[in-house]
């Protein structure tokens, strides 16, 4: 799992610290966090949504929706989920699993579904295909993103909502508004992307993928803020932490494809440390209102624990 304690790369010291181990009946594929509702929920690899109450991890209720759901996401709001099917449709149901509407997306699968912080937008990714946006309430699509080739491998909504930036396959990084319009381009990563998150309360935005590096952009006009230095490892998942100077990293093994590594970082200096990690599952994470970051780990098909991160 996670650690007993970290020396920080700041001057004060940070550290994980386990809030709960919550029993599970099947292995947990993917956490979502419904933002300041106090719920968490989460897809189980029998195709179970299970829905938990933060931060003790208190079961609320579960539901069977079936293994054809590749990906899922719960309204900041708490009140809906959207889940990516198989056959290129989202589906939006409430938290309790009740059918709301059909979305017909594409004919791929969707590979990644995912709120805006204000519930209005819906990001989705389709497999081997552009990002899109959607309004989840009309089932109406807002914009279509496109990419010189190949589709978007992450996307992100900035914490406002105001922007939406996909890292795509042709190794470009772009910035849509709220509306779909391409606001800024970021061209200069030699190798494919694999991963993008928004700083807290901002335009700018950390990327990282099969370069092994890590990319600050300005999402505002696409420059380039700061990239750190070359690391062994592609980069598939970045974490910011809500104080807006450190961020967690996680790597894949080049050759193995499978071991992972974790790191945090202090973006002012660059500095990182490693963080030991006895299981290298994370499934989820989510920044919570009051200024703390929570972290879901699936430690066997019986369990999952809840870590928070705190100065």
């Amino acid at each position: 799992m996670v650690m007993a304690a970290l020396a920080a790369t700041s001057s004060s010291a940070q550290e994980f610290r386990k809030i709960a181990t919550v029993e599970t009946p099947n292995w947990i594929n993917a956490v979502s966090v419904c933002g300041s509702s106090g719920l968490a929920t989460g897809l189980a690899e029998d195709g179970s949504i299970y829905v938990w109450r933060l931060p003790t991890g208190e079961a609320v209720s579960n539901h069977v929706v079936g293994k054809d759901v590749k990906a899922f996401s719960c309204s900041h709001d708490g009140k809906w989920l959207a889940l990516g099917m198989n056959d290129g449709f989202v589906d939006i149901t409430d938290i309790a699993g009740k059918p709301v509407r059909r979305i017909a997306i594409g004919r791929a699968a969707i590979a990644d579904v995912t709120y805006s912080p204000d519930s209005s937008l819906l990001g989705v990714r389709l497999t081997g295909a552009p990002a899109q946006l959607w309004d989840p309430n009309s089932g109406t699509q807002v914009g279509a993103m496109k990419t010189d080739f190949g589709g978007s491998t992450a996307m992100d909504f900035s914490s406002d909502s105001s922007l939406f930036a996909t890292s795509d396959g042709d190794t470009a990084i772009r910035i849509y508004d709220r509306g779909g319009k391409l606001k800024a381009t970021y061209t200069r990563m030699l190798l494919e992307p694999f991963g993008i998150s928004f700083l807290p309360g901002g335009t700018q935005l950390v990327v990282g993928g099969a370069d092994s590096m890590l990319t600050i952009v300005d999402g505002s006009d696409g420059h380039m803020v700061r990239q750190f230095a070359k690391l062994a490892d592609p980069v598939i998942r970045i974490i910011p932490l809500p104080d807006g100077n450190s961020l967690i990293s996680i790597h894949i093994d080049g050759v193995t494809l499978k071991k992972q590594s974790t790191l945090l970082w202090d973006i002012r200096t660059g500095g990182r440390r490693e963080i030991s990690m006895d299981a290298p599952d994370v499934v989820g994470y989510a920044n919570t209102p009051d200024g703390k970051s929570l972290l879901f780990t699936a430690d066997s098909k019986s369990s999952m624990t809840i870590w928070t991160f705190s100065k």
